[in-house]
């Protein structure tokens, strides 16, 4: 797993260094937003924090590093609102994008796929014991803490279409997190502002 994770992080400096010269006739877009987000495994509603840059391959393509970072803020039961679990993840994704419908006046609508590099952590309940003491008894509660350094993939929709000023972009996506087997582990929909850098 350690190999595996190092030839990752070995890759990708190579990679983006490789495509920035490439994209000297081509567009490069920054994008930054935020949103809401669903960690399935543990129902706790957080909040999403996003930027990626757009290399433009070709008409309909494109390869787009991104950097994620989420934390949750409270559950989706209201049974649950006294519980004090947390998680929170940063996420970095290399995906591949193909734009499946584009009209007339650039609007996308778009599909990506990749690795997504996860480093996080989560606590959450884990059950009680008694304590007997000599002047009374009592109940300590147990705190499980999972902390996560893991490969998984990454699927998204992307919505992306012009702004009035010709060197914005707006962008609405909806990713889909997977680790170990579990699909989806996190769910995000992101509003983005889209910058054109060359």
């Amino acid at each position: 797993m350690k190999k595996s994770l190092l030839l990752f992080f070995a890759i990708i400096p190579c990679f983006l260094h490789s495509s920035a010269f490439a994209q000297e006739t081509n567009k490069l877009t920054y994008y930054f937003g935020a949103g809401p987000t669903i960690d399935g495994n543990g129902g706790l509603l957080g909040v999403n924090v996003n930027n990626e840059l757009n290399f433009r391959l070709g008409k309909r393509t494109s390869l787009n590093p991104s950097l994620t970072f989420y934390q949750s803020i409270g559950y989706l039961n209201e049974r649950e609102k006294l519980s004090n679990d947390n998680s929170s993840g940063l996420f970095t994704n290399l995906t591949f994008k193909y734009d499946v419908f584009k009209t007339k006046n650039d609007f996308r609508v778009s599909l990506a796929f990749g690795p997504s590099f996860q480093i996080g952590s989560e606590n959450g309940y884990g059950g009680s014991y008694l304590v007997y003491d000599d002047v009374e008894n009592y109940y300590v509660d147990i705190k499980n803490v999972e902390r996560f350094i893991r490969l998984g993939y990454t699927q998204q929709v992307i919505f992306d279409w012009k702004s009035k000023n010709e060197n914005r972009r707006n962008s609405a996506m909806v990713s889909m997190s997977s680790f170990g087997g579990y699909w989806p582990w996190y769910l995000m929909a992101t509003y983005r502002m889209g910058f054109k850098l060359k």
